[in-house]
């Protein structure tokens, strides 16, 4: 096993320990915790997995932020995945750093850790900041998601229509009010619906 294979491995079984006894609670969805999209969608499906893809800029971690300050305001664990080191975690205004967990795999490892973390059944939620297509990790993915009973958010530039997402959200960028998306896939509903959300609403 190469130096950087192992050193993530590390990393892993680190933050694993961490959070094995934290408290969790079941539910069927995770409220993001802005108004227009609760209502909505009635949050991220949890157990479940989320696709929010667009271009960089377009707003796409900005809608995942209110739920990641009240989970951790909660005394609930998060963790993100984010293989390109983007996340600044001092920025993140509101947010409880002792309850949030950053990991920064190599974009290869970045499904396989992002399962591990996903089936530790200790996390309220994971997101993962994805460089490449997860392929073959998605079903896994689902699975784990299922297993630990977390909300699952993969954060991405393009679609990937092979991701066996609950719910798909294609985020088109900041308007005057908001952000505009558009529901690609959501279950029980008709894709194509189209939001404009308020980021102060939450």
């Amino acid at each position: 096993m190469s130096d950087t294979k192992s050193q993530t491995l590390e990393q892993l079984r680190a933050l694993i320990r961490k959070v094995e006894g934290q408290p969790r609670v079941a539910q069927g969805q995770l409220p993001s915790r802005l108004e227009q999209l609760d209502a909505a969608l009635g949050g991220w499906p949890s157990p479940g997995l989320t696709e929010l893809s667009g271009r960089a800029g377009s707003g796409r971690v900005s809608l995942v932020l209110p739920t990641i300050r009240a989970t951790t305001h909660a005394g609930q664990m998060v963790a993100v995945v984010d293989p390109l080191g983007l996340l600044h975690p001092p920025g993140l205004l509101g947010v409880e750093l002792q309850n949030l967990l950053v990991l920064q795999p190599s974009p290869e490892r970045a499904g396989w850790a992002a399962e591990q973390l996903a089936a530790a059944g200790a996390l309220e939620l994971v997101v993962v900041l994805t460089a490449l297509p997860l392929g073959r990790s998605g079903p896994r993915l689902v699975r784990a998601a299922e297993q630990g009973a977390c909300a699952v958010i993969v954060i991405s530039e393009r679609k990937e229509q092979a991701l066996p997402a609950t719910l798909r959200v294609q985020v088109e960028g900041h308007r005057p009010g908001g952000v505009e998306l558009q529901i690609l896939r959501q279950r029980g509903a008709m894709a194509g619906q189209r939001l404009r959300v308020p980021l102060g609403s939450g």
